[in-house]
């Protein structure tokens, strides 16, 4: 009797550890070490934390439930070339987060498999066929992720349940965005920007198109080619040509919704339709106003055949500029220094200027997206700069400033104030723009004009945060982040200008609650993708501001930035919490807290494996039980 039941428990006890079930392991890919070996030895539930380095190798998956991190989280610090991940028909449930990706040009960063269910987040991909294939029925998030140079940035097709492309970043690619057969999927709140075509809908791929920033793709924003209809709303068209329609079907696309109370993607009330606008500001959009103030036009885009969008987004015609004195609607008079209008918007109020043009148009009365069936040999532009697909290819530059009035390439989420002025510009004059309104740091602009180029519309923009187009930058305590676009994209150059100056002001009370150094304040510039310093000249001071001048070489993206006093670096030193005392009150679990990701893998064996308190429990019983056969 006692044999037997000493077998019996040995057997629970066998089944239990050589069963395989236990708690999920860490495994820790040192650089050097292979990925694909790590992956090979995994079981479902595992993480595979693999640490900063460049990997040469293809790695495939082939378990479910897993998790495959870079360790920092950083994707520059794990690199991996060569053909990326491609998931097998069992890797179910898989995690791929924070890597680069680089690859020879063909074949794909991830190639999701049939019926997987996956997130793909936090990773840059580039040089690919395709950065992300998603087909087969798989479900998936593609979430913030920074996708170039692909010829396809992410394909979506077949894919019925719950795929959902959202907040990535996809430039350079020949699509950014493809829609294929049957996909039924959400592609949400990406910046898609300076690819041929940003979206392709194809065959009958539809998706909710929602919250996007689709701008400077050289063919065009959408691409139209499917046979059901996609609801495309409240996205910010700026692209030359913003739709092509490549075949008429039974089922056109919805362009809006019903009015919904919620901030749009212009900053408006109402969430709607669209927004469209034209690198040379002459969008629909930026030439046609809101009457009532709700933030939508009253007037309807027709985009093609039975494509309309009837809630079009557009700024209010209480914003409409002012004239010079004496100017009519249709004239404005030149002088040297004539600076036309100054408007402001912010993202609390949507019922001013967002970028538009004068209002004097003679088109105003063309609804027309532009839009055409890709078969017209008619290229010209409309209203909203779209046009057939022979029209000419255009991009955003960096050579200085945007397209024009409403052309900024910054997200408007970033954009806290908005100021709009004009000017003449006439050859061999000093062009002036003010910013009278005082919306945001900056005072005015100048240059020396070296040709005529009439009115044209400076854009002061001064953002929430750092600009999303831009590297971080490490230069002090940064008291304000702002953009500066003057004129069409390409125009203010040292061709055109010269002498170009930028005043902006600093408020005094920030020098003094900061404990900045007057003398360490800096205009930070983002050319050339990197930040240099310019230097600064103390203009004027009044009870309230110090105003600066700096001769920038560009007008784009900008940083005011100053340096604490050593009294500021102490005081802020002192103010920091007793960490010491802290961690003396935490006891023994500040050294738990430090012992790295390889020890918690082993605590997480050793407690998580199920059943342990039943084998101690049934050996104790079981001593218990021999101790009274003995006596």
């Amino acid at each position: 009797m006692k044999n037997r039941f000493i077998a019996l428990l040995l057997s629970i006890f066998v089944f239990i550890t050589g069963s395989g079930i236990g708690a999920a392991a860490d495994i820790i890919v040192h650089n050097g070490e292979s990925i694909q070996s790590a992956v090979d030895n995994a079981t479902h539930g595992d993480s595979i934390i693999v640490e900063p380095g460049t990997y040469y190798e293809n790695v495939t998956l082939s378990t479910y439930d897993l998790v495959i991190m870079s360790q920092s989280g950083n994707p520059d610090d794990t690199i991996i070339q060569g053909d990326g991940f491609f998931l097998t028909g069992d890797a179910q449930e898989i995690t791929i987060k924070g890597f680069t990706l680089k690859g020879t040009g063909t074949s794909y960063g991830v190639n999701l498999a049939q019926f997987s269910n996956c997130l793909i987040e936090k990773n840059k991909i580039m040089n690919y066929g395709t950065g992300i294939d998603a087909n087969l029925y798989s479900t998936f998030t593609i979430n913030d992720n920074e996708i170039s140079n692909c010829q396809s940035g992410v394909f979506v097709g077949e894919c019925y349940y719950d795929a959902v492309v959202k907040n990535n970043r996809i430039s350079n690619c020949g699509t950014g965005v493809v829609v294929g057969d049957l996909g039924d999927s959400k592609i949400e709140n990406n910046t898609i920007r300076e690819n041929d075509q940003g979206i392709a809908l194809m065959y009958e791929g539809r998706s909710d198109i929602a919250g996007n920033t689709i701008s400077f793709n050289k063919k065009c924003g959408i691409y139209d080619k499917a046979d059901t209809g996609s609801k495309i709303y409240n996205n910010y068209f700026n692209n030359t040509v913003n739709v092509i329609f490549d075949s008429y079907h039974d089922n056109p696309n919805t362009w809006n919704i019903t009015s919904t109370t919620e901030k749009n993607i212009i900053g408006g009330p109402y969430i709607a339709g669209n927004y469209w606008a034209k690198p040379d500001g002459t969008g629909f959009s930026q030439t046609h106003y809101d009457v009532n103030g709700d933030g939508i036009a009253e007037e309807t885009v027709k985009l093609s055949e039975g494509e309309i969008d009837y809630e079009a987004l557009a700024t209010s015609e209480n914003s409409t500029p002012e004239q010079p004195p004496g100017a009519t609607n249709s004239t404005v008079t030149p002088s040297e220094n004539v600076t036309s209008h100054s408007e402001e918007i912010t993202d609390n109020n949507s019922t001013n200027s967002d970028g538009s043009s004068d209002g004097n148009s003679d088109d105003s009365s063309d609804n027309s997206d532009g839009s055409s069936d890709g078969n017209s040999d008619d290229s010209s532009d409309n209203s909203d700069g779209s046009s057939d697909g022979n029209s000419g290819e255009s991009s955003h530059s960096s050579g200085g400033s945007s397209g024009g009035a409403g052309g900024s390439p910054e997200p408007q989420t970033n954009v806290q104030v908005k100021e709009l002025s004009q000017a003449q510009v006439i050859n061999g004059k000093t062009v002036m723009f003010d910013f009278t309104k005082n919306a945001t740091c900056v005072v005015y602009v100048s240059f020396d004009a070296k040709k005529t180029a009439g009115k044209i519309t400076a854009i002061a923009e001064q953002l929430k945060g750092k600009s999303t187009l831009t590297s971080a930058l490490n230069s002090g305590e940064v008291y304000k982040y702002f953009n500066l676009w003057v004129g069409n994209s390409g125009f203010a150059t040292s061709k055109n200008i010269e002498n170009p100056e930028l005043c902006f002001k600093v408020e005094k009370s920030w020098l003094q609650d900061k404990k900045i150094d007057q003398t360490s304040v800096t205009l930070n510039i983002y050319n050339d993708k990197k930040w240099s310093q310019l230097p600064v000249k103390l203009l004027k001071e009044d009870n309230q501001y110090l105003y600066f001048t700096a001769q920038p070489p560009t007008f784009s993206f900008f940083a005011i930035a100053g340096k604490a006093t050593q009294e500021g670096t102490v005081n802020e030193t002192q103010a920091k919490p007793d960490t010491e005392n802290l961690s003396n009150n935490t006891g023994n679990n500040t050294e738990n807290a430090t012992t790295g990701v390889e020890q918690t893998s082993e605590q997480k064996e050793s407690k998580g494996i199920p059943g342990f308190e039943m084998i101690y429990g049934i050996i104790g019983l079981t001593g218990v039980y021999l101790y009274r056969r003995k006596r």
